[in-house]
C-alpha cells in the first residue's frame, strides 16, 4: 500500500518541476518522487559523490604506482643484479687468493680486518694511504653541510652521528629544523615563482601579439620555464661538479638529480672526495640545494595545479551525471499516484481544477524530461 505522505510530498514538490530553469538554479536540497523522500542534491550526497570519486582516483593512482614500482624493480634487477653477482664472485676469489698467498693470515683474521675497513667507510673514513692526514668529516664546513642535509631531509648517509649525544641532538635538531626549513623553502619558492612568472608573462605577451592560441602559449611558456630551470639548476651545476669533483658527466648529472629530488643515496656527495676544497665550498653547495629544491617544488606545485584542475573537472562531470539520473521507479510512482487518484474520482470530480492542474504539471514535467539532454528530475 502506498504511503499517503509520499503523495503529499509529490503534490508539494510538483510546482518546482514546472520551471526547469528555477530547478537548476535552486541550490537547496530537493526531493525525489520516491515513496521515501530522497535528497538528490543535498550537501551530504554531493560530498558522498565527491568522496567516491576521490577513492576511485586514489585506487587508480595506487595501481599505477604499483605497476610503476614493478616495472622499476624489473629493470633495476636486470641491470644491477649481474654486476652484483660478478662483484661477489670477484671478492670471494680475491680473498681466497690472498689467504693462499699469505699463509701467515687465516680467513678469520682477514674477515675481521675487512669488518674494520667497512666500519671505517661507514664512519666516512676512506682507509687508503695515511689516514692521519685525511680531512676531517666533522670540521665546521662539513658539519654545516651535514646539518643542511638533515633539515632538507636528503640524508646522504655518507656520514652520520656515531655517539649517543650526537644521535640525541640529531633527533631534536631534525624535529625543529625540518619545519623551519619548510617555511624557508616555501618563501624561496614563492620568490622564484614570482621572478619566473614575470619572465613568462613577458613571453606570453609576445606570443599574444603574434595571435597564438592561449593553449599553445601556455604549453610554450611551461616548456621555457622547465628548460630554463633545468639549465640553471641541473646542467650548470653538473658541469661545475664534474670539474671540481672529477666525476664523469653522467655521475655529475646523477648526483644533481638525486640530490634535488631529496633521494640522497650518498654514493656521490659533493665535498666527499679526499681532495682539498675551499672553505666555503660545502656551504655554497647547500645554498644551491636550497634554491634547487625551491625550483623543483615550484615545478611539482605547477604539476599539482594541473592535476587539481583535471580532478575538479572530473568531479563536476561526475556530480552532473549523478544529478541527471532518475530511477524508473520514481516516475512509475508518479504515474501510479495519478492513476489511483483518477480511479477514485468521478468524471465530474476528475474535472476538478486542482486535479487538472496536477495533470498539467505532470505533463509539463514529462515534456521537460523529453527535451532535456538527459533524464533528470529534481524536486525541492
Amino acid at each position: 500500500m502506498r504511503n499517503p505522505q509520499a503523495r503529499h510530498n509529490f503534490y508539494l514538490a510538483a510546482p518546482d518541476l514546472l520551471d526547469p530553469k528555477s530547478a537548476t538554479q535552486n541550490s537547496k536540497p530537493r526531493l525525489s518522487f520516491s515513496t521515501k523522500p530522497t535528497v538528490l542534491s543535498s550537501r551530504e550526497e554531493s560530498d558522498s559523490a565527491i568522496n567516491v570519486m576521490k577513492w576511485k582516483t586514489v585506487s587508480t593512482i595506487f595501481l599505477v604506482v604499483v605497476v610503476y614500482l614493478i616495472i622499476g624493480a624489473t629493470v633495476f634487477k636486470a641491470l644491477e643484479q649481474p654486476h652484483e653477482t660478478s662483484q661477489r664472485a670477484t671478492i670471494v676469489i680475491q680473498k681466497q687468493t690472498f689467504v693462499s698467498q699469505h699463509s701467515c693470515v687465516n680467513a678469520t683474521e682477514l674477515d675481521e680486518l675487512i669488518q674494520q675497513v667497512v666500519a671505517a667507510i661507514n664512519a666516512g673514513i676512506i682507509p687508503l694511504g695515511n689516514t692521519s692526514t685525511q680531512i676531517s668529516h666533522w670540521d665546521l664546513g662539513s658539519s654545516f653541510f651535514f646539518a643542511g642535509t638533515v633539515i632538507t631531509t636528503i640524508g646522504f648517509g655518507n656520514i652520520s652521528p656515531r655517539t649517543q649525544g650526537g644521535k640525541i641532538f640529531c633527533i631534536i635538531y631534525a624535529l625543529l629544523g625540518i619545519p623551519l626549513f619548510g617555511f624557508l623553502l616555501a618563501g624561496v619558492g614563492d620568490q622564484l615563482g614570482t621572478i619566473f612568472g614575470k619572465g613568462i608573462a613577458k613571453v606570453e605577451d609576445t606570443f599574444v601579439k603574434w595571435n597564438v592560441s592561449q593553449t599553445k602559449i601556455r604549453i610554450i611558456s611551461t616548456i621555457i620555464f622547465i628548460l630554463f630551470g633545468c639549465v640553471l639548476f641541473v646542467a650548470l651545476p653538473a658541469v661545475i661538479f664534474k670539474h671540481i669533483e672529477g666525476w664523469s658527466t653522467l655521475d655529475a648529472i646523477y648526483f644533481v638529480v638525486i640530490t634535488l629530488t631529496t633521494i640522497g643515496f650518498g654514493d656521490y656527495v659533493a665535498g666527499g672526495s679526499d681532495i682539498e676544497y675551499l672553505d666555503f665550498y660545502k656551504p655554497v653547495v647547500w645554498f644551491w640545494i636550497l634554491v634547487g629544491l625551491a625550483y623543483f617544488a615550484a615545478v611539482l606545485s605547477m604539476i599539482g595545479d594541473w592535476l587539481r584542475v583535471i580532478s575538479k573537472k572530473t568531479k563536476e562531470e561526475n556530480i552532473t551525471v549523478r544529478k541527471n539520473k532518475i530511477k524508473a521507479s520514481e516516475l512509475i510512482e508518479v504515474i501510479f499516484f495519478l492513476w489511483e487518484k483518477f480511479k477514485r474520482q468521478s468524471l465530474s470530480a476528475a474535472c476538478d481544477l486542482d486535479f487538472i492542474m496536477l495533470v498539467l504539471k505532470f505533463l509539463k514535467c514529462l515534456l521537460f524530461l523529453a527535451t532535456a539532454k538527459s533524464w533528470a528530475v529534481e524536486c525541492r
